[in-house]
């Protein structure tokens, strides 16, 4: 079946001396001025949100706030994200975003900042919504449930994989965001790089997973219907652009610290998509399976035959795709070691003391 990919990829913001900056201590409207006139901001195919300042290809990621009247005060910006245009393989999609991650790091280092891949913020406890929200804020909120649980949603990072498969109609587009959001808790652990909190190593491979997949959804999709009233959180949403029509966004892997692995995640989300040997479907993601595997990864015997049956029916599935089943070799070493991308990390911070990857993909 042929398809059409993308990627959203999040990125902490880092200052010389390799301190991560963010809503503590970065000016909303400064930078964006600084970072204004990038790249695609004449792309079509592109989202610009509400207020339009999402436009082009990277743009600063953050939670919004408002007045009462609704007028836009700031940005709590918890970094930055680079959005691919619409390719037709996952490799051409990943030179697309490490082109635009370095015209990106070009762009910030007149400013002193760089860039940094972690999967949650290692050493803060929390994000607080200061002020508290107000009477507007909280009514839009309850609407829109993308600007849910922002406590996790401004200190967790992680890519998007985005999928579309034309010709495949809206019914078919929900089974497999239903069939991703069932197997997410065995996918999401080859991912796994966020073992900090609090300044430390806090006792499992992904806070971010512990804290957000379950709250928030593991995949969505975008089609011409009306989302079940009953099912929280929101999977189906109606497309806001035509381009986003039938898209596919897998949303539950942790920050991965390498082009070969992103590749890796993005063929496995491919095959799995493309699989017929995979019955599960869900509604919403699990949150004993999620945290399960955030907790212990592949030292749970379940959660490691999960992902090794995923792993063979992707491999399987991508048979009549060999350079994208060749993606997948990464992972079946993973999985062979029993390691994660989490333990490359503690192993770094035994030596160095340092709580997240430093510079961008490569």
């Amino acid at each position: 079946m042929p398809y059409k990919c993308g990627f959203e990829f999040e990125y902490v913001l880092v200052d010389s001396s390799q301190r991560i900056r963010d809503f503590t201590s970065l000016d909303f409207r400064e930078l964006d001025r600084a970072l204004a006139d990038g790249e695609g901001t004449e792309d079509d195919s592109l989202t610009r949100g509400d207020l339009s300042i999402k436009s082009g290809y990277w743009y600063l990621e953050g939670d919004e706030r408002f007045g009462p009247d609704g007028t836009f005060l700031d940005l709590r910006v918890k970094g930055a994200e680079v959005r691919t245009p619409i390719a037709g393989t996952l490799t051409g999609a990943a030179d697309h975003l490490l082109r635009l991650q370095n015209d990106l790091e070009a762009r910030l280092a007149p400013l002193g900042l760089g860039l940094g891949i972690v999967g949650f913020h290692p050493t803060l406890t929390e994000y607080r919504i200061e002020p508290p929200l107000n009477d507007w804020e909280r009514a839009m909120r309850a609407e829109h449930h993308e600007y849910g649980y922002a406590n996790v949603s401004n200190v967790s990072f992680g890519p998007d994989v985005n999928l579309s498969f034309p010709g495949l109609n809206a019914d078919g587009v929900v089974d497999l965001t239903r069939k991703l959001t069932h197997y997410s808790p065995y996918l999401v652990p080859f991912s796994f790089s966020s073992p900090f909190f609090d300044g430390g190593p806090w006792g499992g491979p992904s806070r971010r997973t512990y804290e957000r997949t379950w709250r928030r959804v593991a995949a969505r999709c975008f089609v011409e219907r009306e989302p079940a009233p009953s099912v929280e959180p929101v999977f189906v949403y109606r497309p806001r652009v035509p381009a986003e029509r039938g898209r596919i966004e897998f949303k539950a892997y942790d920050a991965f610290l390498s082009r070969a692995h992103l590749l890796a995640g993005a063929a496995l989300v491919l095959g799995v998509c493309l699989s017929d040997e995979l019955p599960g479907r869900d509604d919403v993601p699990s949150r004993e399976l999620h945290q399960l595997a955030a907790a212990r990864a592949f030292d749970s015997p379940g959660i490691a035959d999960g992902a090794a049956e995923v792993l063979e029916a992707a491999r399987t599935a991508l048979a009549g795709l060999p350079d994208e089943a060749e993606l997948l070799r990464p992972f079946a070493d993973l999985l062979d070691r029993g390691r994660t991308p989490a333990d490359d990390l503690l192993d770094a911070y035994a030596r160095t003391g340092r709580t997240f990857h430093q510079g961008g993909l490569r």
